[in-house]
C-alpha cells in the first residue's frame, strides 16, 4: 500500500471521524532534503513549512545539506531515509533524481520543489499527474512575460544570451522553451553552456560583443554563483537578468522576473498536505506557478550604472531596489 507507513498520520482524524468529531491537527515526520545552502532554496523550504502548519500538520523535520556537492547526495538521502520519514521533501532537480534511484524501494511519498521540468527530467509521466510515490511543486516561469520584461528594459536588444549547465535536464528546459518565445518576439537565443563552476566567469565574459544582455535560469549550478556571474559581467557593461530577487536586491543583477520561491514552497506545501491526509501522489498534478505567483525586481543601482533609465510602462510598479 502506498501510506502503509502513515497510519499514525490519519489515526486521530479516522477515530474523531467516527466519534463525529473533526479532527482539526495531524502529526508526521518530514524529512527535507536540500542541494545546499541557497537563500531562493530556504525560501521554498520556509515556505513548505508554513503551508503545512496552516493546514494543521504538526511535522517534526529532519533535515540535511550537500553544499552542492553531488558526491555527498546518496550519503544525505540514505541518512535522511534512515529516519524513517512519513514523507520527504526534494529541493532541486538533481537532487529528486537521486531520490528517485536511490529510494526507489521506499514506501512513503516525495515531494519535489522546485523542479522546473519534472516530466523531461524524467520524474513524473506527464503534468497532469505525479508518478507513485511522488509528486511535486514546479518553478517553471511564464517565459513570454519575462522576454516583454527583458525588452520593456532594453527595448533595442536582439540578441539574448542564455547561460546555461547543459546537463541539468532544469537548464535544458528552460532553453528549449524560451528559444521559440524570444524567436517570435523577434530576438536571437544565444546558448553559452557551462558545467563546472570554474568556468562561469570565462564564459560570461566570453559573451562580450555577442549578446546585448544575459539571462540566467533557476539552475542548481549558477544560482550558487551569482557573485562570480555578476563580477564578471558588470565590469564589462552586461545587463544580466537572473530567476530570483534576491540577485536584483543586493543590485548583482540588473532585474528578474521571476517566481517566487517562497510560493512555490506553499504550492509544494498544500502538495504534501493533500499526501499526508491520504491521498495519492498519481492523482495529483503538477503544481505550476500562476501570474499571481510572480515578482518583478530591478535594482536601480545597475540601472544607473548601464546607463539606463526606468521606462514609463514600469514606472508604478513598485519593483524598484533603491
Amino acid at each position: 500500500m502506498q501510506h502503509a507507513r502513515l497510519p499514525n498520520l490519519i489515526l486521530a482524524a479516522t477515530l474523531l471521524a467516527m466519534s463525529g468529531g473533526i479532527a482539526h491537527a495531524q502529526s508526521g515526520k518530514v524529512a527535507i532534503a536540500l542541494f545546499g545552502p541557497h537563500p531562493s532554496l530556504q525560501q521554498a523550504v520556509d515556505g513548505f513549512k508554513e503551508e503545512l502548519a496552516s493546514e494543521g500538520v504538526e511535522a517534526t523535520y529532519d533535515e540535511g545539506n550537500v553544499n552542492f556537492d553531488r558526491s555527498l547526495v546518496p550519503q544525505l538521502l540514505n541518512k535522511l531515509n534512515a529516519g524513517d520519514p512519513d514523507l520527504m521533501l526534494t529541493i532541486t532537480t538533481p537532487m529528486t533524481q537521486s531520490a528517485k534511484q536511490i529510494l526507489a524501494s521506499r514506501d512513503y511519498p516525495i515531494v519535489f520543489a522546485p523542479v522546473t521540468d519534472p516530466v523531461k527530467a524524467g520524474l513524473v509521466p506527464s503534468w497532469d499527474h505525479g508518478a507513485p510515490l511522488m509528486v511535486g511543486a514546479s518553478n517553471i516561469p511564464d517565459f513570454e512575460a519575462t522576454v516583454d520584461f527583458i525588452e520593456k528594459l532594453l527595448p533595442d536588444s536582439t540578441r539574448l544570451g542564455i547561460l546555461y549547465n547543459p546537463g541539468d535536464d532544469s537548464d535544458t528546459s528552460f532553453v528549449e522553451r524560451l528559444e521559440p518565445v524570444a524567436k517570435a518576439k523577434g530576438m536571437e537565443l544565444v546558448k553559452i553552456g557551462v558545467d563546472n563552476v570554474n568556468d562561469i566567469a570565462t564564459r560570461v565574459r566570453s559573451a562580450k560583443g555577442r549578446v546585448d544582455a544575459l539571462f540566467v535560469p533557476a539552475s542548481s549550478l549558477l544560482q550558487p554563483a551569482s557573485a562570480a556571474i555578476a563580477s564578471a559581467a558588470n565590469p564589462i557593461g552586461l545587463p544580466v537578468f537572473g530567476s530570483n530577487t534576491q540577485t536584483v536586491d543586493n543590485h548583482q543583477m540588473l532585474g528578474a522576473l521571476s517566481v517566487d520561491f517562497h510560493r512555490v514552497g506553499v504550492n509544494a506545501g498544500k502538495i504534501a498536505a493533500r499526501l499526508l491526509k491520504g491521498e495519492k501522489a498519481e492523482d495529483i498534478a503538477i503544481s505550476v506557478p500562476s501570474p499571481e505567483d510572480h515578482v518583478a525586481r530591478i535594482s536601480a543601482q545597475r540601472l544607473k550604472a548601464l546607463g539606463l533609465t526606468l521606462p514609463d510602462s514600469l514606472k508604478d510598479c513598485d519593483c524598484v531596489a533603491e
